[in-house]
């Protein structure tokens, strides 16, 4: 009888074991996220992709040809074909997707009023595609316009911008004050502007207002498991405020705050999501200490946002699923060029924190030379760094860099996806150093002078040529940067080469993408 007992236990067992190991199995097998991006740039495809294998997943993309490319919009059919044979798949973890590629093709083209034609169809198509996967994990991100008209639109756009822009703060301000002096003024700068143009950019924003307030109800109903909606570039007034501030009301009216994300900033959001699946995925809610070098950075409004310093940089760290505390183990520099003995301030602060990041926003579109000079001559590895774009583009980076870092640190990452996150990591820093400071700092400008003396545009570039250029500017900076890693430890990985190629992602010179090759020793 006992021996009977024992066997049955001993099947059980077995069965239980093994149905454990499926689990588990299952559990590891979901390493893919697909990714449809807000354009192909790498800030919002590569980047994206190097935090994501940092802890431990694969980002899917989509393949180049049916992205948008530059001025030209992306390939709706061959993204809808790529999309449902993709999700099919066994081994998704979430689904990411970005509306303004999906029905504009690219953040650009999002710009233009007649990349709208089609909107009512696309965003059919999408609420069929997330009904049906209603059980899958999906977070969608949408963008609400900037506050300028693009500079790829009709001579008319370009001739009258400032008053557009005048047009659309002031309409702003009439909303939130109602003074009488204020509609007057609007309706003077309005008379100003040919109908047509005022037409169109009611319309944009018009539109976007009634895609994200889709969105919002279809997050309600369960459909979108966490919605993001973007701030592109704007300022203390603008009708891309007013809208945002609109949709947050309605957000709050649904009751649906804790799923639905009002941001500042658009090319950084890619990289949010990332950091955001990644505390889900560990069960971690990081603890940012935040030093700011300003007294009052509530009342610090940046060039190219519309809320303060403060309210930034809390906003992204709640979405990624951190919070602020003055003893947290994760310490965020906020340098605004306000303080000069930055250096001292490295030391002092990086050796509190587990992880010390800076968010470098003390210049547009460049880092602060005299902040990467005392990271490189300290230690690269062990700061966290960002100064690219806008104060909210390098701010997001940053903030979503370092509490993937601490995973590594914490090593909760399984042992045979070690290598391939060290060097993930090792990879991001130097594209910031490279990019942030080598590129955007030191040879951007270099670049425009030679454009200019080769009768070149430097926003619609011949590739080849300035390639070749680009890359004999960048290789003494690049050579500067591998000897100023190599030999460093990363987790008991030590870098033992790095090489790094260049080239213009798109056929103008505002951004570059920076490919470094990380080989680790033992």
């Amino acid at each position: 009888m006992l021996k009977k007992i024992i066997a049955i236990l001993l099947i059980l067992s077995t069965l239980l074991l093994s149905s454990g190991c499926s689990y588990i199995r299952k559990s590891f097998a979901l390493d893919d996220i697909i990714f449809v991006p807000l354009d192909s740039r790498p800030v919002n495809t590569q980047n994206v992709s190097i935090l994501t294998k940092m802890w431990g997943k694969n980002l899917i993309l989509p393949p180049k040809n049916v992205l948008d490319d530059y001025t030209k919009p992306g390939d709706y059919e061959g993204l809808q074909k790529w999309l449902n044979e993709e999700v099919s798949q066994n081994n998704v973890y979430a689904i990411v997707i970005s509306v303004q590629q999906y029905i504009n093709g690219g953040l650009i083209a999002s710009r233009d009023i007649k990349n709208y034609n089609d909107y009512k169809k696309r965003l059919l198509t999408l609420y069929n595609f997330i009904k049906k996967n209603k059980d899958k994990n999906i977070i969608i991100f949408s963008v609400i316009p900037r506050l300028k008209p693009t500079q790829f639109s009709d001579y008319q756009y370009i001739k009258y911008n400032q008053q557009i822009v005048e047009f659309s703060e002031l309409k702003d301000i009439v909303d939130l004050y109602h003074r009488e002096s204020d509609v007057k003024k609007l309706e003077k700068i309005e008379s100003g502007i040919p109908t047509d143009l005022i037409k169109n950019y009611n319309n944009l924003f018009e539109i976007n207002d009634v895609i994200n307030q889709k969105l919002i109800d279809w997050t309600k109903d369960g459909y979108i498991k966490t919605l993001v909606i973007g701030n592109d570039d704007t300022s203390q007034y603008s009708m891309t405020n007013m809208v945002s501030r609109k949709l947050s009301q309605y957000v709050e009216s649904h009751g649906i705050s804790d799923k639905v994300y009002m941001l500042h900033g658009a090319d950084e959001i890619g990289m949010e999501i990332t950091a955001r699946l990644a505390n889900e995925y560990y069960k971690q809610k990081p603890r940012f200490r935040v030093i700011y070098d300003v007294s009052n950075p509530e009342n610090v409004i940046l060039p190219y946002e519309g809320a303060d310093l403060k309210k930034i940089v809390e906003e992204k760290i709640n979405f990624i699923g951190g919070k602020t505390d003055s003893n947290g183990e994760s310490i965020l520099y906020i340098h605004t060029n306000k303080n000069l003995g930055i250096k001292s301030d490295v030391e002092k602060y990086k050796n509190i924190g587990q992880i010390f990041g800076i968010a470098d926003v003390a210049y547009t579109n460049m880092a602060d030379a005299n902040v990467v000079d005392a990271v490189l001559k300290d230690d690269p590895i062990d700061i966290m760094y960002a100064g690219w774009n806008t104060p909210s583009n390098a701010i997001g980076t940053v903030i979503s860099e370092m509490p993937i870092k601490e995973i590594l640190d914490k090593k909760l990452i399984s042992h045979d996806k070690k290598d391939e996150a060290v060097k993930s990591f090792v990879s991001f820093s130097f594209i910031r150093m490279a990019d942030d400071y080598g590129y955007q700092a030191v040879v951007r400008n270099k670049m425009y002078k030679w454009a200019e003396a080769n009768g070149i545009n430097k926003d619609y570039i011949k590739a080849e040529s300035s390639n070749n250029e680009l890359s004999n500017k960048m290789e003494p900076v690049l050579e500067m940067l591998s000897k100023t890693y190599e030999g460093r430890v990363v987790l008991g990985k030590k870098i033992k080469k790095i090489e790094a190629s260049v080239t213009y992602p798109w056929d103008r010179m505002f951004e570059i993408e920076v490919m470094p090759h990380v080989e680790l020793g033992s």
